[in-house]
């Protein structure tokens, strides 16, 4: 036969306190393996919000070869790299 313990207020606390510990580490491995595994893009309207500026010197920065850019069906997609690296080399602050 099985003994069960119920346990009350601190004793509860005491035994909980390891789960809440890895609940907190689960949810920022959570959050790393999703930053990691998907590469993020941005649309042109976004990358102007971003960098600060037009649309037209978006698709000239496209078009120059500065930033590149990737076509989904209709839409020009950004990838979060290339915004990155266009800010290293121009040494934006943003």
């Amino acid at each position: 036969m099985t003994k069960v313990n119920i346990l009350y207020g601190s004793d509860l606390q005491k035994q909980l306190e390891p789960l809440y510990g890895l609940k907190s580490e689960i949810a920022s491995l959570k959050a790393e393996v999703n930053k990691t595994t998907l590469p993020k893009f941005f649309t042109i309207a976004q990358v102007c919000e971003i960098l600060k500026i037009s649309r037209s010197t978006t698709n000239r920065m496209i078009k120059n070869g500065d930033l590149k850019a990737k076509k989904a069906y209709r839409r020009v997609l950004i990838p979060e790299e290339s915004i990155n690296e266009f800010i290293k080399k121009s040494d934006l602050n943003i």
